[in-house]
C-alpha cells in the first residue's frame, strides 16, 4: 500500500489547488517543475508556460470544465492540462501533460505529468502510471465523499491508501 498526502498548492476564492504526494516528501506538482521548468525545446516550453498559464487561469476563474481536456475513464474525474497544443510531430518534441482529477470547480488536485510522445497516454509507461495513480485515488476520495465528509473543507486532513 502507498500513502498519499494532499499538500495545498494555491488556496484562492475561486479555487484551491492541492497536489498529491505518494509515499515520498517531493509532492509530485514539484517533481513535474523540477524536470520541465528549464527545458531548451521551443515546443516543449510553449507547452510548459500554457500549463502555468491555465493554472494562473485557474485561479482566477476557477477551475471550469473548460480548461481541462478529459482523460482518463468515464466514471474517473481524470483530466489534463493543457487543453489545446500545438499539434507538432511527436518523434521530435512530442507534448506536455500535467495530468489532475478536477473535483469540481472549486477544487482540482494535480498530480504528475510528463513527456507525451506517443498517440495515446496508454501507450506510454511514465503517463500510464501517472494517470492511474489518480485514477486510484479518485476511487478512493469517491468512497470517503460518499461517506458524507466535504472534501472541499477536509482535504488538508486526509491521508489514503491506494495499491
Amino acid at each position: 500500500m502507498r500513502k498519499v498526502e494532499f499538500e495545498p498548492l494555491f488556496l484562492t476564492e475561486a479555487a484551491d489547488i492541492f497536489t498529491i504526494r505518494v509515499d515520498e516528501e517531493v509532492s509530485e506538482f514539484n517533481k513535474f517543475l523540477v524536470l520541465f521548468k528549464d527545458i531548451e525545446d521551443p515546443f516543449l516550453k510553449d507547452d510548459f508556460n500554457k500549463i502555468i498559464a491555465a493554472i494562473n487561469k485557474i485561479l482566477q476563474n476557477g477551475a471550469l470544465e473548460s480548461y481541462f481536456r478529459i482523460e482518463g475513464k468515464m466514471s474517473d474525474r481524470i483530466c489534463a492540462i493543457p487543453l489545446l497544443i500545438t499539434p507538432r510531430d511527436k518523434s521530435k518534441h512530442g507534448t506536455l501533460r500535467l495530468y489532475c482529477i478536477r473535483m469540481s470547480d472549486s477544487l482540482l488536485i494535480i498530480g504528475g505529468g510528463g513527456l507525451k510522445v506517443t498517440d495515446t497516454y496508454q501507450e506510454n509507461e511514465t503517463l500510464v502510471r501517472h494517470v492511474s495513480t489518480l485514477q486510484m485515488i479518485d476511487s478512493r476520495l469517491a468512497d470517503v465523499e460518499k461517506s458524507g465528509l466535504d472534501l472541499h473543507k477536509e482535504l488538508f486532513n486526509i491521508v489514503i491508501d491506494i495499491d
